[in-house]
């Protein structure tokens, strides 16, 4: 809790200390809370803004994409991608069904040396 106080005093007289309210809206968005929530938490000065937490993961996708890029260049990289199948069922029932719910995806993964 006086965390919590102290970063929104801290927020309030300096509006670039606020490294606590982007982690939680950062959280929050990865959560799935509802838009109200965030507004409401940001309102409180718990949380930052909406486009704010979009600008931030804009800028934090940016940039692991160039340390990814710049770390695959180096040659001193390993490359691991594996495939595996998700079986996308809906609990709700829908008027038009889908008889394709299996998915096939692949992912990647870069591990410097």
């Amino acid at each position: 809790k006086k965390i919590v106080i102290l970063s929104v005093m801290m927020q309030s007289t300096n509006l670039k200390s606020n490294a606590l309210q982007s982690v939680i809206g950062i959280f929050l968005q990865s959560s799935y809370s509802p838009e109200k929530v965030i507004d409401a938490m940001a309102r409180m000065g718990v949380s930052i803004s909406q486009s704010a937490i979009h600008s931030a993961i804009r800028l934090l996708s940016a940039e692991s994409h160039r340390n990814i890029r710049a770390l695959g260049q180096t040659m001193l990289a390993s490359y691991v991608y594996d495939n595996f199948d998700v079986d996308l069922k809906s609990h709700q029932p829908v008027a038009k069904k889908s008889s394709d719910t299996l998915k096939h995806l692949t992912s990647g993964l870069l591990f410097p040396l």
